[in-house]
């Protein structure tokens, strides 16, 4: 699954020809869209994203990061993952931060994701009750970035990710 969802960044972020992702809606700060499964056409991929509404960076070069959650109609379960907008430092973790709750997440290249289905299972929960998350991160080159998430209108994204993957 996590090879898929790399693919899907790059997918979403590089490509106008290949698998057509639709916009679902808007819930606040959270986009929802949709698109086929690129393992198997008869399912489909739902996802919702949000930008940070605030970052602390001395990365000059930085892409514009983001937090996602996908599920996966075929087996029904969830991911969730960041994007960092610069390559993270190699073999660290990203320091997710949901209210007073910390996490670790594994990074790899520019993304980072829960360690296990069991992790991400509760890391979602987690959000679902949350009112902001703040991630820390460090880049390949010695720079950091902090960014912050708002969590009003997740759980209507959340909902809608669920209905349209079901």
């Amino acid at each position: 699954m996590k090879k898929l969802v790399f693919c899907l960044f790059f997918l979403v972020l590089f490509s106008k020809n290949t698998f057509a992702q639709i916009v679902d809606s808007m819930s606040f700060n959270w986009s929802i869209y949709e698109m086929p499964d690129p393992e198997d056409q008869e399912f489909k991929l739902c996802y919702m994203v949000a930008n940070p509404i605030s970052s602390d960076t001395d990365h000059s070069s930085r892409k514009k990061p983001y937090l996602m959650i996908t599920r996966f109609q075929k087996t029904r379960s969830e991911e969730i993952s960041v994007y960092g907008g610069y390559e993270f430092k190699l073999n660290s973790n990203i320091f997710l931060l949901i209210d007073s709750y910390q996490f670790r997440l594994k990074t790899k290249n520019e993304i980072a994701w829960a360690k296990t289905k069991q992790e991400d299972i509760n890391i979602i929960q987690t959000i679902l009750n949350g009112s902001k998350v703040r991630i820390r991160s460090d880049s390949a080159i010695g720079t950091y970035a902090i960014d912050e998430y708002s969590l009003k209108g997740i759980v209507k994204a959340y909902s809608r990710i669920r209905a349209i993957c079901q």
